[in-house]
């Protein structure tokens, strides 16, 4: 028998939690499920819940999701502060624990990029990290007609296709295109989400840098021509990326991206330094976008890859060493994603 921990409530753990039942591991092991939240928020479903008059369900209560499963799974409300992967133990804000194996799934948080504005007027801008944010940006669109979305990633493409069905939408986009990083190197697909931008009429501006938010104006620079100018703003929502969301783990911080967990082929954990080193973690597997993947460009992974990571890692840490494991399959078709991606949003 081996004490299991996850720490995180995220479609990745969901998912390792699940094919642990599936497995019929649950019952022959100890398995402590660590999170800040007793919920689940579907990220998925933002768009739509933020948009339609009735609330969609977009969370899962942990104890529900443990009882509706027959799972024999210990669930504890706590805010991870520290890792000591030498020791084996977590230190959180309401007690410590041991664990044998140990499963980060924490998830990632959005950036936020700095702009000038009134401290009465802060709560106009939101970005999305849990359900408390769909409810801040649904309570400031009743009183807006005017959205702007900061970052053109898939994120900000969604919502952009999204709100524009109800609201004069903005598009901001530091760089040069849309959703440069995901379709670097493939122009064609990059015009055909500008097309759809363009047939929802929404504004699109890249190279721009927004800057100042008063009166219903977000003041932005053009990058390239140093043009001054603004957008109407009733309500400003951040999608211009993701970080980690980590606690210290060996010493390791992870506010900065100085230093980055790793996600190897079978789900196995490591930190890589500023300086390129390695500080390889024992016994501990990291899932979701709580990580990074080299093979992916070393951006945060979707739910696709949260999905296959939850569901590959409750098999490895019951397989010797590297004999019977399995790959996470990092790899889909990126015509099939970003079709998929498109055709659900017409």
């Amino acid at each position: 028998m081996e004490k299991i921990v996850l720490i995180g409530a995220g479609h990745a753990g969901f998912k390792f939690m699940e094919e642990l039942k599936n497995l019929n591991k649950d019952k022959n092991n100890e398995i402590l499920w660590l999170s800040k939240e007793d919920f689940m928020t579907k990220k998925w479903l933002m768009d739509s819940y933020i948009i339609k008059d009735k609330d969609e369900k977009v969370t899962i209560k942990v104890r529900d999701f443990i009882k509706n499963k027959d799972m024999n799974v210990n669930f504890t409300e706590d805010e991870i502060e520290n890792i000591d992967a030498e020791k084996k133990e977590i230190t959180g804000k309401r007690g410590k624990y041991i664990y044998d194996k140990l499963i980060i799934a924490t998830g990632s948080k959005a950036k936020l990029p700095r702009i000038e504005c009134a401290e009465s007027v802060k709560e106009k801008i939101t970005s999305f990290n849990d359900f408390n944010d769909f409810k801040k940006v649904k309570e400031n669109l009743k009183d807006s007609k005017d959205v702007v979305i900061i970052g053109a990633g898939p994120i900000g493409f969604e919502l952009s296709v999204n709100l524009s069905k109800k609201f004069n939408v903005s598009l901001i986009e530091f760089e040069s295109d849309i959703m440069l990083a995901l379709l670097i190197g493939k122009p064609l697909y990059r015009k055909i989400t500008d097309k759809i931008l363009k047939l929802r009429n929404v504004n699109v501006y890249t190279l721009t840098r927004a800057c100042k938010f008063e009166c219903d104006k977000l003041f932005c620079d053009n990058i390239e021509t140093k043009e001054n100018f603004y957008v109407p703003s009733g309500t400003i929502i951040f999608a211009a990326g993701v970080k980690q969301n980590l606690p210290i783990i060996d010493g390791y911080t992870f506010e900065t991206e100085k230093n980055t967990l790793i996600c190897n082929d079978f789900g196995g954990a490591w930190i890589r330094e500023e300086n390129g080193r390695r500080k390889i973690l024992t016994d501990v597997y990291v899932i979701g976008d709580a990580c990074y993947y080299l093979n992916i460009g070393n951006f945060p992974g979707s739910a696709m890859f949260a999905e296959r990571g939850g569901k590959t890692v409750a098999w490895n840490i019951f397989q010797n060493k590297y004999k019977n494991k399995k790959r996470i399959d990092f790899n889909p078709s990126l015509y099939s994603k970003f079709l998929d991606m498109i055709l659900r949003r017409l």
